[in-house]
């Protein structure tokens, strides 16, 4: 069994102990790790909206972190993010774990809380599916589907049309797409492919909602699981 923690959303800021939406994002994050950690995670995805600021304390302090845990880890940016300095703590966004490929997507666009990927970044997760040899996860921080609250729908993947073509074209080697940005457990498909998005470490967001509102309800984190080529994911929540 292989097993891949995802954590979205974090939120963090430069100081730890400052709050966000009523919630301090570190010590938030710092439950949910642990949390995830029990369940002995083979790797960490971190889905983007890691560090609020884009300050250089948020994003050390949160490498420090994961490499306490002493597991791969990769991190991709979302529209609250510097995706240069994740890039330089964290390296390449592709994971060669035995029994899956893990391939992050960059959606994140300058100024804009909406994401939009290119024909570059598809064209390069096109070469990564066509060329692994194990099933792939995708992940992104911009889920390519609509979730059902207009608020986040209208901040969603501008060329979604161009992924899911690509998720059609390629889905008997994806085993699903997972995504960040919505702060709630959500579940769809696109040819058959699941389209996952999991919860925020930080506060999390009302389903259906016309505008802003939140939930009060646990964070928590996604868990996916692979055995002998059969995948599943469930979302684990703080007591």
């Amino acid at each position: 069994m292989l097993k891949v923690a995802q954590l979205s959303d974090l939120h963090l800021l430069a100081d730890p102990t400052e709050e966000r939406w009523g919630l301090n994002p570190q010590a938030s994050f710092d439950a949910v790790l642990a949390l995830a950690l029990q369940h002995s995670p083979d790797a960490l995805l971190l889905t983007g909206d890691l560090v609020h600021d884009e300050s250089d304390e948020g994003y050390q302090r949160l490498k420090d972190r994961v490499q306490a845990c002493s597991l791969p880890a990769l991190a991709i940016p979302g529209n609250h993010d510097d995706p240069a300095k994740i890039a330089q703590l964290f390296g390449d966004p592709e994971l060669q774990l035995n029994g899956v490929t893990v391939i992050g997507l960059n959606s994140h666009v300058h100024g804009s809380d909406s994401g939009f990927l290119g024909d570059q970044e598809l064209n390069r997760a096109a070469q990564l599916i066509e060329n692994s040899e194990q099933p792939v996860l995708l992940a992104i921080h911009h889920p390519p589907v609509d979730v059902g609250s207009a608020w986040i729908d209208e901040l969603g993947l501008a060329d979604a049309e161009q992924l899911q073509q690509l998720i059609e074209t390629y889905a008997e080697k994806i085993l699903a797409i997972t995504c960040g940005h919505v702060h709630q457990a959500f579940e769809s498909r696109i040819s058959g492919v699941p389209v996952l998005c999991s919860p925020s470490t930080n506060r999390q967001f009302l389903p259906k909602a016309d505008s802003f509102a939140t939930e009060d309800i646990a964070a928590g984190f996604r868990l996916h699981e692979i055995k002998t080529g059969k995948y599943s994911s469930r979302v684990v929540r703080l007591a």
